[in-house]
Order: structure tokens, then sequence, then C-alpha cells
């Protein structure tokens, strides 16, 4: 009987790793999309922000142009209803964090002598 237990719990901790290898797996698969994304934008799109992806792009662009429209459609339509949109969030949300890590931190200001 002690050794059933014994096999299940060891059976469960291999689970768990094999589930986080497979998040590992799955971010690493989803960084070289985006960045997939973001090359095929520049590089084949001419788009002129190397940090946005076709997908926020076509979201971004949507009113302003039919065949951005059709794209962002045509990419919702393979991924999710929400796909692009949800993109050009992410692109912002990059943007974001990239800026507030780049910002230089403040001084202390210097006392004036008088």
């Amino acid at each position: 009987m002690k050794q059933r237990r014994l096999s299940r719990v060891k059976l469960l901790m291999s689970q768990s790793k094999i589930d986080e290898a497979l998040d590992e797996v799955l971010g690493y698969v989803v960084r070289v999309g985006d960045a997939t994304s973001q090359l095929v934008n520049v590089a084949i799109l001419f788009g002129d922000n190397a940090n946005e992806s076709v997908s926020g792009r076509s979201h971004r662009l949507k009113d302003k142009s039919k065949a951005w429209a059709w794209l962002g459609a045509s990419i919702n339509f393979v991924f999710d209803d929400e796909h692009c949109e949800r993109a050009y969030s992410n692109d912002v949300a990059r943007a974001a964090k990239t800026l507030s890590e780049s910002k230089p931190k403040k001084k202390p200001a210097k006392k004036q002598r008088s």
C-alpha cells in the first residue's frame, strides 16, 4: 500500500515538472511568434516601428485603411475574434514597460550654498 502511495506522489511530482516545462516551451514559442510578427511587419510590410506586431498594426490602422481592416479580420478569423486588439494592447504594454525600465533615476538635488 505504501509503495502505491509513493508511486502516486512521484507521478504527481513528475506531472508538475512536465507542466512547468510545457509552460516554458509555450512561452518561448509565443516570444518567437511575436518576434517573427515584428520582423514581418518591418521587413515585408515596411513598418516603421520595429516593436509593433502585424496584428497590433492591423488593429491600430483598421479604421484608416480597408487593406489593414481586411488583414485584421483575416488574422482574427484564424486565431480568435479579439486577437488583433489583444496584440495591440500587448504592443502598447511592452512599449510602456521598456520606457519605464529605461528612465534614468533622478539624482538628489544639490543643496545651494548661501
